[in-house]
């Protein structure tokens, strides 16, 4: 053998390895943990947070909203729901247990495939499949945890429980923990599943686990159910270890979702050394370097059609991730970084969209859409509020509020910063 050929089979080994050590760490047989039925959540809120904001019930705003959330759990009581299993028919190659989505964006020819790329407007057939049931589903199940966590009435946790059950637990309705076909092109053969963009869909199973935690301790919640709900998701997360490198979509809010997913379902499934892995979560500085310019831009998001929701959409996610760091505290990798002056970089961006609820020109960021529900940026004030102990987007945070915005999820999980000085973080 020349040197020639030995040069190119050397280097054809050091092209192949990285892909052998990605296969080898998720390997199918990686030992399933033996896991318990004890409670780590939640882990975007914060369970103090939510006490304190109980025993302060009856201050006008949190009484309105309470009374709000109530309304709402209330009407879900009687309502029935769909699974993956209510559709005609299974996808290619899968059954009817697999969850099955096609592409938002994509619409059909004269011939009928979805070949034509339409950026913000949503394709009407999307309804016919399991987006939109999974994403009621995880609604429904986080309004009646926070119903049941605020008023203590078992009834919010039966139902939720139910839900839970059915979607992910019982044979003849759960999902399997795979999106192999999610966001398919109706028509265009090898399109969806796993490697896609499709892994967005998974961002509704992130609350889910948050509620979890919520109804934890009711009679409705029992133990095995727990532990059948953390394999569920150690499936998933190997799912999603196997079919998605880490760096994957890296400019885009996908990447930012991926890595709440994976911190989320991790924690929740007896992974948390997982967190700390540059190989399965990158440190949040490199994937802030990748998506925005110094002055908070968001070049990706910007040249979107719908670039005002895509901004905040990103943003929203990274306020997820920042909280989920922050309540792991002294033991995580990039709660120090997220914790200095700059916020790893995030506060440009931040400080744009503040600009914007007051009245600035915000143009060279984001173009505005009168569509865009403004009462929305209270999912990123509040909890960057709390996460970063910041008076000025608690300031944000009560001018929306002022000026009309209801959003119970978010007024009563993130209380106001002067009642935290006692907190043992604060």
């Amino acid at each position: 053998m020349n040197k020639k050929t030995t040069y190119h089979l050397s280097f054809r080994f050091f092209l192949i390895l990285p892909a052998l050590l990605f296969f080898l760490k998720c390997s199918d047989s990686e030992s399933l943990p033996d896991f318990t039925s004890s409670n780590t959540g939640p882990y975007i809120l914060n369970i103090e947070h939510l006490e304190l904001i109980r025993d302060h019930l009856e201050e006008p705003v949190l009484q309105q909203e309470y009374q709000i959330l109530i309304s709402g759990a209330d009407d879900l009581l009687n309502q029935t729901f769909e699974y993956v299993t209510d559709k005609p028919h299974p996808p290619d190659g899968g059954t009817l247990n697999d969850y099955l989505s096609i592409a938002r964006y994509w619409h059909a020819d004269s011939t009928g495939a979805q070949t034509i790329y339409r950026d913000g407007i949503t394709n009407p057939m999307i309804y016919d499949y399991d987006r939109p049931k999974l994403a009621r589903m995880s609604s429904a199940v986080y309004t009646l945890s926070l119903a049941y966590f605020f008023s203590e009435n078992d009834i919010y946790a039966e139902k939720a429980s139910e839900l839970i059950y059915s979607w992910f637990l019982d044979k003849s309705t759960r999902m399997n923990p795979n999106m192999d076909f999610s966001q398919i092109r109706l028509g265009v053969e090898n399109t969806g599943g796993g490697g896609t963009q499709g892994i967005i869909d998974a961002n509704d199973l992130v609350p889910v686990i948050e509620a979890v935690s919520l109804i934890y301790d009711s009679n409705h919640w029992p133990g095995n159910y727990h532990i059948q709900l953390k394999n569920w998701f150690y499936q998933f997360s190997r799912w999603i270890i196997k079919n998605y490198n880490a760096d994957a979509y890296n400019t885009t809010n996908i990447s930012t979702w991926m890595d709440v997913q994976r911190a989320t379902f991790f924690l929740f499934s007896e992974q948390e050394y997982r967190l700390n892995s540059d190989f399965h979560i990158p440190p949040v500085t490199d994937r802030i370097n990748a998506q925005f310019e110094p002055d908070g831009i968001q070049p990706f998001e910007k040249s979107r059609e719908r670039s005002q929701h895509y901004v905040y959409f990103n943003l929203r996610g990274y306020m997820n991730l920042a909280l989920i760091r922050k309540n792991r505290s002294g033991t995580d990798r990039d709660w120090p970084t997220l914790n200095g002056s700059n916020y790893a970089g995030l506060k440009g961006a931040l400080d744009n969209i503040r600009m914007f609820t007051f009245n600035k020109n915000v143009e060279p960021y984001f173009i505005p859409n009168p569509e865009f529900d403004d009462c929305r940026y209270l999912e990123i004030f509040m909890p960057a509020a709390v996460a970063f102990k910041s008076s000025e987007y608690a300031e944000t945070a009560e001018l929306l509020i002022n000026n009309g915005c209801s959003h119970p999820d978010i007024t009563l999980t993130f209380p106001p910063l002067d009642w935290l000085h006692n907190q043992p973080d604060y």
